[in-house]
């Protein structure tokens, strides 16, 4: 198993905004020092000031802090850690396509690849909060259909550096994009998410599956929905990189509502434990959410996890 390290304050509510320069820069160098393989960064645009009343069982008292929503703008946040880092992986878990314009997407996807090295591995998304569609101007409704078009066009430009535009007549135009993607035939895509929806866009366009929060139990089933997917396709499931995003407490047992432990939290005895159950269930990338109360006590656990788990 392969294992990656989220650096997203989103998932360590004890970084302010003003700390995420640092946070970023020193949790990324920890994890290329110790051998992780990749480093994830997530998407947010803008968000209702109002969150908790809006999404009550998400951000409600107890639940999520919804100031941590404030993160940096993600591919420029990639752009900084590639530039401060020379060989891990940079990682977009997951970047919300229907939010952008697919021309200048792909050109900066593409930029970041060529600047560097070929380093990318594109998660995308198709979006959840309607507000944030709404702020942005993009259709809630037809958020997975543009989400598919932009995978489209971006594949496309991998291969083919003019496209068919029009001019202010209506005319067919030829227009060059510049760069192309330096991964051949393109950049790792894993499609983001846990639904029939994400499973079926994985297996049309990805190389990858990136699945959220799920249990041993329900990785599996969902494993056996993608590999059933994939026959139907004559696709071979294991040209698909089956991921999971999940939040790690090294030291600290976690427990959800009913009380069972979640997994991935506590001794690195019961941490072993749940990543055996994952490997059986069909995991093959963990990416890596630290849970801790500062900076320093997440580079710790980013040390530790390195030391006990990566080779």
């Amino acid at each position: 198993m392969k294992f990656g390290v989220a650096v997203t304050t989103s998932v360590t509510p004890a970084v302010t905004e003003l700390d995420q320069k640092n946070y970023v820069e020193l949790v990324s160098s920890a994890a290329e020092t110790v051998g992780f393989d990749s480093i994830w960064v997530s998407d947010r645009t803008v968000y209702p000031a109002d969150l908790p009343d809006r999404y009550p069982e998400q951000f409600g008292p107890g639940k999520n802090d919804p100031n941590a929503q404030n993160v940096l703008e993600a591919l420029t946040t990639l752009s900084y850690i590639g530039g401060a880092t020379s060989s891990i992986k940079l990682g977009t878990s997951v970047l919300v396509l229907p939010f952008r314009n697919p021309i200048l997407n792909t050109k900066m996807i593409s930029t970041l690849d060529v600047l560097s090295g070929g380093r990318l591995i594109l998660g995308i998304g198709s979006g959840w909060m309607q507000e944030e569609f709404d702020a942005m101007g993009s259709d809630y409704n037809l958020r997975g259909q543009t989400t598919d078009e932009h995978l489209e066009f971006f594949l496309n430009s991998c291969t083919n550096e003019v496209f068919p535009g029009t001019s202010q007549g209506a005319n067919p135009i030829n227009m060059r994009l510049f760069p192309q993607a330096i991964q051949a035939p393109h950049p790792p895509i894993w499609i983001g998410g846990n639904s029939r929806a994400s499973l079926l866009r994985t297996v049309r366009f990805a190389n990858g599956w990136h699945a959220i929060r799920l249990t041993p139990k329900e990785l599996r089933a969902r494993k056996i929905e993608l590999t059933e997917l994939c026959h139907q396709t004559k696709r071979n499931i294991s040209e698909i990189v089956v991921s999971l995003r999940a939040t790690v407490s090294v030291g600290q047992s976690l427990y959800d509502e009913s009380g069972e432990r979640l997994p991935l939290t506590g001794s690195m005895d019961l941490i072993r434990q749940d990543i055996n159950n994952y490997q059986e269930s069909g995991l093959d990338y963990l990416v890596a959410s630290m849970s801790g109360n500062s900076t320093n006590n997440v580079i710790e656990s980013v040390n530790l996890f390195g030391s006990e788990f990566i080779d």
